[in-house]
C-alpha cells in the first residue's frame, strides 16, 4: 500500500494464505503462524488487506495499491463493477447482477514469480500490459470487484511453476519472509522491497 495510505488499511483482520490442505468448513484453516480463523479461511490462496471504513472510504478515493516488487505487467483487467458485497440471504457474495469479474493487475518478476493484485476499484488501474514497474509504483486503488464481500486488496504470490507462495515467515512457513520488513511499527509489512528475488531484468 502507498506509504500515505497505510492508515486506511486494517492490521486486523488480515486474512492470509490457508496452509491446511483439507477441504472443510470455511472457518477451518491454518495461516503462516499456525493461527486459525479469522487470520485465514479455508482454501484462501492470498492475503486480504481490508479497507477501513468500507465503501465510504472507497468513495472518498480509497487506498492506493502499489507494487510490492519490481517487474513487468503481464495482465490487466479494469471496468468491472466494484461494489460487490456480502449477501445475508444467500450467505455469499453478490455483484448486484453484474458480472463477477475482478479488476486486477499481475506482475512477473525477474525470477519468474508472479504477484497478483485483485478486487481493484473500477477505473483506478494506472498501468498497462508490458509496462515495467518498480517497487512502490502505483497500480490502482482498493475496491470490491469480483468475488469480494467488502472493499479490500487480495495480494497473491505464485512461484515460477504456478504454486502458491505465502510471503509471510512464521511457524508454518519457516523463517524466510518475502517482505523487506515483515512487521513495521504500524503492524503492516514495511514499504521497502527485498531486492534479492525481484531485480528487474
Amino acid at each position: 500500500m502507498h506509504p500515505d495510505d497505510r492508515g486506511l488499511i486494517f492490521v486486523v483482520p488480515r486474512f492470509g494464505v490457508d496452509h491446511d490442505p483439507a477441504d472443510g468448513r470455511r472457518v477451518v484453516c491454518t495461516n503462516f503462524d499456525g493461527e486459525g480463523f479469522p487470520a485465514c479461511y479455508d482454501g484462501h490462496e492470498g492475503t486480504d488487506f481490508m479497507l477501513r471504513g468500507g465503501f465510504t472510504t472507497m468513495d472518498r478515493g480509497s487506498a492506493r495499491v502499489v507494487a510490492a516488487a519490481g517487474g513487468e505487467v503481464i495482465r490487466v483487467e479494469d471496468g468491472f463493477y466494484d461494489r460487490c458485497h456480502g449477501d445475508v440471504q444467500s450467505v455469499d457474495v453478490t455483484c448486484d447482477g453484474h458480472p463477477l469479474g475482478a479488476n486486477r493487475v499481475h506482475l512477473r518478476h525477474a525470477n519468474g514469480w508472479v504477484t497478483q493484485y485483485l478486487h481493484l476499484k473500477q477505473g483506478s488501474v494506472t498501468v498497462a500490459v508490458g509496462d515495467v514497474v518498480r517497487c512502490g509504483d502505483a497500480l490502482g486503488r482498493v475496491g470490491s470487484s469480483g468475488y469480494s464481500s467488502a472493499p479490500h486488496l487480495h495480494f497473491a504470490v505464485e512461484d515460477d511453476t504456478g504454486g502458491v507462495v505465502d510471503p509471510f515467515a512464521g511457524e508454518v512457513t519457516g523463517p524466510v519472509s518475502l517482505w523487506g520488513l515483515q512487521r513495521d511499527a504500524d503492524g503492516h509489512p514495511g514499504a521497502a522491497c527485498d531486492p534479492a528475488w525481484t531485480r528487474l531484468p
